[in-house]
């Protein structure tokens, strides 16, 4: 049986198509894309942004350590959601679905439910990082005002 669902709600400061365009664009990914609070250097992203279009991810670490995620976009509604299989070496076959909502001109919510864990231990340790990622995409968009 698989575990329960991961839900993270968090609010950016930036426009809701400027955060949908931190998840679209391979170059705005590999900047903070990490599940580190430091970067060790850029991520590494392919990804062919349609539906059935694949995508992986390589997180570099400072002890020389690499995390690889892969999958395929299921559906995309420009500047409105996206979802996505998902795969690590902790996670086969869960699903990715972010939500993004304007909540003003320049602030936006996010709304990622991560589902079909393997167990409760990759549940646990996906929100570690889910919550890492989403700290440096936070600082991502606080350090170009």
């Amino acid at each position: 049986m698989k575990a329960g669902e991961l839900v993270i709600k968090k609010v950016f400061n930036c426009s809701k198509r400027e955060l949908f365009d931190a998840w679209s664009q391979v170059s705005l990914l590999s900047k903070w894309f990490f599940a580190a609070p430091q970067k060790y250097k850029d991520s590494r992203v392919r990804s062919n942004f349609t539906v059935n279009g694949e995508y992986s991810l390589t997180m570099f670490f400072e002890d020389g350590s690499e995390a690889s995620i892969w999958g395929h976009y299921q559906e995309i509604t420009r500047y409105s959601a996206i979802v996505m299989s998902w795969n690590s070496t902790i996670a086969k076959d869960s699903l990715v679905e972010l939500g993004f909502s304007e909540l003003s001109a320049n602030r936006a919510q996010l709304i990622l439910r991560h589902t079909l864990f393997p167990d409760e231990a990759s549940r646990s340790a996906h929100q570690q990082g889910w919550l890492a990622c989403l700290a440096n995409l936070e600082k991502l968009f606080d350090e170009r005002e």
